[in-house]
């Protein structure tokens, strides 16, 4: 059994997120929306999402689109308007070539809703510098994970390192390449398996990359992550709990 994992791509990250104002969570406020947008080093901007508001105890998962919000990013003197996309409701794209999101960049970002403006400011961290892989591939013995286990997972696991001099935030994502790929051990069941995986956000140089973080064989891809304190603090605070309201950390103004 053999799996072949790669660094693929380095990239740098920035995010901005809304997410609530001072008004009672148990009933719906049509006046409020959110805002999560993740800008990444050297790709499209198309991952910015506006979204209404749920009510605390909302048998909803998933909160409605807003389609019809007027969005812009700045960058110094420079507009760029933001186009909603058609096959994705709620989601916001820049349709022309001439944006490119580069490191220690400053975006500020205005969202207009209902008459409602909000609005955020990030700056864009660097591209992780030296990042080396110790091995491309790991050959796993034909065992059962609690076997494999029991030997213990570093003799199958390959190291993943970069330069972190001044304790920035780093995370590891792990991705499944294969179309059609077979679970790594069949013990697995199908809601367990994942053809991705996230580390959490800490200040590492390195991340130990073993067979319990993935589920499927075949060619893997690993992207190792530089992050600002806006997206550690949104990892930190993604899971609210009824019994102790807080709000979510934002970078956001006035949503």
């Amino acid at each position: 059994m053999k799996i072949k994992i790669f660094i693929y791509f380095i990239i740098a990250i920035v995010f901005i997120i809304s997410c609530t104002a001072d008004d009672n969570p148990v009933e719906s406020n049509t006046d409020l929306f959110v805002i999560s947008a993740f800008l990444y080093v050297g790709q499209p901007v198309n991952d910015i999402q506006v979204t209404a508001t749920l009510p605390l105890g909302s048998v909803d998962s998933v909160a409605p689109p807003i389609t019809d919000a007027h969005v812009v990013l700045k960058l110094d003197s420079d507009i760029y308007y933001l186009s909603p996309m058609v096959d994705k409701p709620g989601f916001y794209y820049y349709e022309g070539n001439d944006l490119e999101v580069n490191s220690n960049d400053y975006f500020r970002i205005e969202v207009t809703y209902n008459n409602i403006l909000a609005y955020g400011e990030t700056a864009v961290p660097a591209i992780p510098q030296n990042v080396n892989i110790s091995d491309s591939v790991v050959s796993i013995p034909e065992l059962t994970m609690y076997e494999l286990r029991n030997l213990g997972v570093d003799d199958y696991s390959i190291l993943v390192s970069w330069n972190n001099f001044d304790a920035s935030l780093y995370y590891v994502v792990l991705e499944n390449l294969e179309g059609d790929p077979e679970p790594l051990f069949s013990s697995y069941s199908e809601g367990a398996l994942r053809r991705r995986y996230v580390s959490s956000p800490a200040k590492i140089s390195e991340y130990l990359i073993s067979p319990m973080h993935l589920s499927f064989l075949g060619n893997h891809r690993a992207i190792v992550y530089k992050v600002n304190q806006e997206y550690a603090d949104l990892y930190e605070s993604r899971e609210q709990d009824s019994r102790n309201l807080n709000e979510p950390l934002s970078n956001i103004v006035n949503a």
